[in-house]
């Protein structure tokens, strides 16, 4: 192309830009003679108003798309008023991906059309403000998603488990760090849900399904799905074992809360009560070859008395075991590995050695599996009991004694 060729071809481009936001600016005004109206309603007495400042900072109106951009069916129309009835907006015209994704998705129009709660793109992105996602006003930016998905799940939307349990994301430590502590990196409803593909929990392609969450909850916690996937659920899970546990099993759905939190499942007191939710379940263990009752012989030891009574720094479960990464004690990795024993002990109890370590916790009778343990346990209830009874004795003597001295008197 020659040097003409090129300034001519520039002049058209800008040419054709010129008249197209002219072309557009024109049509808005037109639209918005009527529609600039706050009190202008729809034959169903709904309001029809468009706020031209709000229009002009949307991203459509930056854009410079036209009322006819959406409106399809009004660009043949040269009679005003126009129908009272125009066709739905296609958003899939210029969003075809997004269309894509939410086709088959629970919010997909098609399918909700019919339905008790029909659901549109302006449902989530509102209509004619419509802001970028990542513009701290859009009704998706992730500070503001929250109270967008709960317009309709707690209101419209009747769940299996009911509001309360929409409600308890708002007790989490995601929503907290996202609320209180303004994180946009915390999790939000998309986050672990998905945006426009969002799938039933029993669908096998939804991001929280049993299948997936693993990988979900992943893409932030990265190093608890490393630790996690190394270990003996992990291995479990990836054979497509349906009855290993996952993240939601262990800290809830919504209601996730810091271990530190006293209503939290994992909290130090309550570590037991999960993990034996599945390690005394009989039928768990005759399938997998796992030995039940390892709440009731962590119970009867000093850790589990210790806890029942709020003792929040005896050892639990996770304490010997691990957290995400448990392992099997034949596993060199293992904390209770018994070349590792003394340590895992010693965080606990500096100094612990080879035989401090030797003591067993699960057992279901000391006198026949620990009878080192049994005899000191014995040799300690007769020393404390006959310490008792001395002072007793020595208190009822000492009171007869100044008893008998006032009868004198």
């Amino acid at each position: 192309m020659t040097g003409r060729g090129k300034t001519l071809f520039c002049l058209a481009a800008i040419g054709l830009i010129f008249f197209s936001r002219w072309s557009s600016a024109a049509v808005n005004e037109d639209c918005l003679a009527c529609h600039g109206d706050q009190g202008l309603k729809s034959e169903k007495g709904q309001s029809v108003f468009v706020d031209k400042d709000k229009f002009a900072a949307s991203v459509h109106g930056q854009a410079d798309i036209s009322c006819t951009g959406c409106h399809a069916d009004l660009k043949s129309v040269k009679d005003f008023p126009h129908a009272a009835s125009l066709k739905a907006v296609d958003c899939g015209g210029c969003h075809a991906q997004a269309a894509k994704r939410l086709s088959g998705s629970v919010h997909d129009p098609v399918l909700t059309k019919n339905g008790p709660v029909p659901v549109n793109c302006k449902d989530c992105h509102g209509s004619h403000e419509i802001k970028a996602k990542d513009d701290i006003d859009s009704m998706v930016f992730p500070l503001n998603l929250p109270q967008t998905c709960e317009r309709c799940h707690l209101g419209k939307v009747k769940t299996k488990k009911g509001q309360q349990f929409i409600r308890q994301y708002e007790q989490s430590i995601h929503f907290q760090g996202l609320q209180m502590a303004g994180l946009t990196v915390s999790a939000d409803c998309s986050s672990c849900h998905g945006s426009h593909d969002i799938k039933k929990v029993e669908d096998s392609a939804s991001q929280v399904s049993r299948k997936n969450i693993i990988r979900t909850c992943g893409r932030c916690h990265v190093g608890v799905e490393r630790d996690y996937l190394e270990g003996v659920h992990g291995k479990d899970y990836v054979k497509g074992i349906k009855d290993v546990p996952v993240c939601t099993d262990c800290h809830n759905e919504h209601e996730i809360l810091s271990h530190q939190d006293l209503g939290s499942r994992v909290y130090a007191t309550k570590v037991a009560a999960v993990c034996s939710r599945c390690h005394d379940d009989e039928t768990l263990a005759r399938q997998y070859g796992f030995l039940t009752s390892r709440l009731k012989t962590y119970s009867n030891s000093f850790h589990g008395t210790a806890s029942r009574f709020g003792e929040i720094r005896v050892a639990n479960c996770a304490s010997c075991h691990g957290f995400h990464d448990i392992r099997t004690s034949s596993d060199p990795k293992s904390p209770i590995n018994s070349q590792n024993l003394p340590k895992t002990c010693g965080k606990c109890h500096p100094g612990a050695g080879i035989n401090f370590a030797k003591g067993k916790i699960h057992v279901m009778s000391e006198k026949t599996t620990n009878r080192s343990a049994y005899i000191v346990k014995i040799f300690y209830i007769v020393m404390i009991a006959g310490i008792i009874s001395v002072f007793v004795i020595f208190i009822a003597a000492d009171l007869f004694a100044r008893l008998r001295q006032a009868w004198k008197k």
